[in-house]
């Protein structure tokens, strides 16, 4: 009898044992798959920074999506168990980084004027992305600047402003080339674009009248006030 009871407690023990490992493995699987998650939202906000630094001058989005970036990492830093330095160095470097757009807060050589359609739908993917963090950022309490529809007016006008700035580039490269009637297909597509749209920027409208101007042959581009990017200018 007594052989049976210890039998049974060794054999009790043994499947405590090998719960608690389950439990113990389950949960490390659980924190690599936290890992892997988070990591990838970070590798993808990094190509987001890169697409709102070089398409909007005013980097305060971009200081929000960095923002992001460093919440990431210190929920990442959180969940590690083994080796920090490396998630610590990145860490710094995100502050490093967080302060020198603080201190030059316009962007060089940003622009939204694109060269093809890839980059057209690139720009506006990492503008599209840019708006999910900041609503996440506005539903969790943590948005900093400007209220929220003040940063999505921002985004969807710099979003309509890269097609027309790229149409308006393309009909002035027609134009170069003596192609008068591409040139206008392109101005009017532009044009059509400011038109439907609601924006309430007053820029859309000045754009809109310039832009008939453009097509009526009274000038030859937009006010750089308007569009700065004047590479093609004829």
């Amino acid at each position: 009898m007594a052989s049976l009871l210890l039998l049974t407690s060794l054999l009790f023990l043994s499947l405590l044992i090998v719960h608690l490992v389950n439990q113990r493995e389950e949960r490390f699987r659980q924190i690599q798959w936290r890992q892997r998650r988070i990591r990838w939202r970070i590798d993808a906000l990094e190509e987001v920074l890169v697409g709102i630094e070089e398409t909007l001058p005013n980097r305060a989005i971009a200081r929000c999506v960095n923002r992001e970036i460093l919440h990431l990492l210190e929920q990442m830093l959180e969940l590690e168990a083994g080796d920090k330095t490396h998630l610590e160095t990145r860490i710094a470097h995100v502050r490093e980084r967080a302060d020198e757009m603080l201190h030059n807060q316009e962007a060089s050589h940003a622009g939204r004027l694109r060269e093809s359609d890839a980059e057209m739908a690139r720009a506006r993917e990492c503008l599209d992305q840019a708006a999910r963090v900041l609503r996440r950022q506005e539903n969790e309490g943590r948005l900093e600047g400007d209220t929220l529809s003040d940063y999505l007016l921002e985004l969807s006008w710099t979003r309509l402003m890269i097609d027309v700035v790229t149409y308006i580039a393309e009909g002035h490269k027609a134009l170069q080339r003596g192609d008068i009637t591409t040139s206008q297909a392109y101005y009017k597509r532009a044009q059509g674009l400011l038109i439907g749209s609601d924006h309430p920027y007053s820029q859309r409208m000045a754009m809109i009248r310039e832009l008939g101007e453009v097509i009526q042959g009274k000038r030859k581009a937009l006010s750089p006030e308007l569009m700065p990017e004047t590479d093609y200018n004829p």
